[in-house]
C-alpha cells in the first residue's frame, strides 16, 4: 500500500534528524525496495544496476567483497563519485535461521567529527585540507558474464566545511582508496590524522548494531552515516539483500515539500550535501 503523506514525513524526518530509519513490513518480493525508494524520488543510477543484489557467498573469489562472507569495515558507498549516492535503502529479502553473523553496524559521523574537532583540532584541520584519493577498478556481472567497468577516480578532503566551520560534507571509504597524491610535507600529517579518526571510529560507543530480518529495510543517509558488516557463515542457508540509492538533493526536496505542509518551519539540517541550505 502507498504510505500516506504523514508516514512519509515521519520517515524522512527520522532520517533528517538521526541519519537513519528502520522500516518493517516491506514485502519480500525482489524489486520491492525500488517502489519504497520511489516514494522519495527516482532511483539514483550508478555503474551498477538500479536495484543491486547482495547475495552472500562463501566462494573463495567473489565478484566484490560485498558478496563475500568477510567483514566489511566502516565506509560510505561510491565515494569515487563527485556526488555519491545520498540515501541508501537495504532490504532484507531472505535471511535463513541457520546463517550466523552478518549483522549491520552503523555510525553517525557528525558527533564523531565534532569530537575530533574538540579533541584534536590539528587533525581535523588536516582532514579538511589534504585531499584523499578514491578510486575503483570494478567488475559487473550481467547474465553470468563478468565484465570490467571503467576506472572511477575522485579526489577531495575527507571533511568539507563552510565559511563558519560547520561540517557540510564527509567522505570515507577505506575500500576505495587510491594512492595519496599530495606534496611530501602533507603525507605524514595526513596519515596521522587519518589513523586517529579511524581509531575513533573503531572504538566509538555510538555504533548501532542490528541483524536485519526478512521484510525489514534499513534506510540511511550515505553522506552522513557509515556502515559496516560483521562476517557471517551461511551453513547451507541464504542471505539475500537488495539495495537502491536516491539522490541526496531529491531527498532534501521531498522532505521540504512534506514538512512545509505538515510541520511548517521544521529545519532542514545535517544533510551533508556540502551546502547549508
Amino acid at each position: 500500500a502507498r504510505p500516506c503523506a504523514f508516514n512519509q514525513a515521519s520517515w524522512l524526518r527520522c532520517m533528517m534528524d538521526y541519519g537513519l530509519c528502520l522500516l518493517r513490513g516491506v514485502p519480500t518480493t525482489p524489486g520491492e525496495i525500488k517502489k519504497v525508494a520511489e516514494e522519495i524520488g527516482p532511483v539514483q543510477k550508478t555503474v551498477h544496476p538500479e536495484v543491486f543484489d547482495i547475495l552472500g557467498t562463501e566462494d573463495a573469489r567473489p565478484l566484490t567483497i560485498a558478496y563475500s562472507s568477510l567483514p566489511i569495515c566502516l565506509h560510505m558507498d561510491e565515494t569515487v563519485y563527485e556526488s555519491p549516492p545520498g540515501i541508501q535503502l537495504l532490504h532484507c529479502i531472505r535471511y535463513d535461521e541457520c546463517v550466523e553473523g552478518g549483522e549491520s553496524i552503523l555510525l553517525d559521523s557528525l558527533p564523531l567529527l565534532e569530537q575530533l574537532r574538540e579533541d584534536c583540532p590539528k587533525h581535523f584541520a588536516t582532514l579538511t585540507r589534504v585531499p584523499a584519493t578514491f578510486q575503483n577498478t570494478a567488475y559487473s556481472q550481467r547474465g553470468g558474464a563478468v565484465a570490467p567497468l571503467p576506472d572511477l577516480r575522485y579526489q577531495c578532503p575527507h571533511i568539507s566545511t563552510d565559511i563558519t566551520g560547520r561540517v557540510t560534507g564527509f567522505m570515507w571509504n577505506p575500500l576505495l582508496e587510491g594512492p595519496l597524491c599530495v606534496p611530501e610535507e602533507d603525507v605524514e600529517p595526513y596519515f596521522e590524522a587519518y589513523n586517529y579518526l579511524g581509531s575513533m571510529m573503531d572504538n566509538s560507543p555510538l555504533k548501532i548494531t542490528h541483524q536485519l530480518k526478512p521484510g525489514e529495510a534499513l534506510t540511511f543517509n550515505n553522506r552522513r552515516v557509515l556502515h559496516e558488516r560483521n562476517p557471517f557463515r551461511l551453513n547451507g542457508g541464504t542471505r539475500h539483500l537488495q539495495g537502491v540509492y536516491v539522490n541526496i538533493d531529491i531527498f532534501k526536496w521531498k522532505f521540504q515539500v512534506l514538512t512545509s505542509r505538515l510541520h511548517p518551519g521544521y529545519p532542514v539540517r545535517h544533510v551533508l550535501n556540502r551546502c547549508n541550505w
